[in-house]
């Protein structure tokens, strides 16, 4: 009785897991290479605040346009609703390719294992 117990739900739970694969993943990889292990955890926190920022930080957003005027209030708000929708999914679209591209290049970005190639 009376210990502590934090529980990490939804989204901060989502920051956990990746934060600690980025830090499995760039340690050992960094090991591989002779990356000191300090480094490459302080690297993993970089990381991980970034693709945080990209998610959480993006500006909101704001659109501004010319509809018909021969629409109804039902017509114009599924027009609306259907820009709207559309706008997002392209941002959305963005990015995942952003984070992804980001990813798939971060233990060249953030180890020696760039070196290691030829020329």
């Amino acid at each position: 009785m009376g210990e502590v117990i934090h529980v990490a739900f939804g989204a901060e739970r989502m920051w956990e897991q990746t934060h600690a694969k980025t830090v499995d993943g760039l340690v050992s990889v960094g090991a591989l290479f002779g990356d000191d292990e300090p480094l490459m955890r302080a690297k993993a926190e970089c990381v991980t605040r970034l693709l945080r920022e990209i998610v959480e930080e993006a500006p909101s957003l704001q659109f501004n346009t010319e509809l018909p005027g021969d629409l109804n209030d039902e017509q114009t708000d599924l027009v609306r609703a259907a820009v709207k929708h559309a706008a997002l999914r392209g941002i959305q679209a963005g990015m995942t390719h952003s984070i992804q591209a980001l990813m798939a290049s971060i233990y060249d970005l953030c180890t020696s294992k760039l070196t290691a190639r030829p020329s």
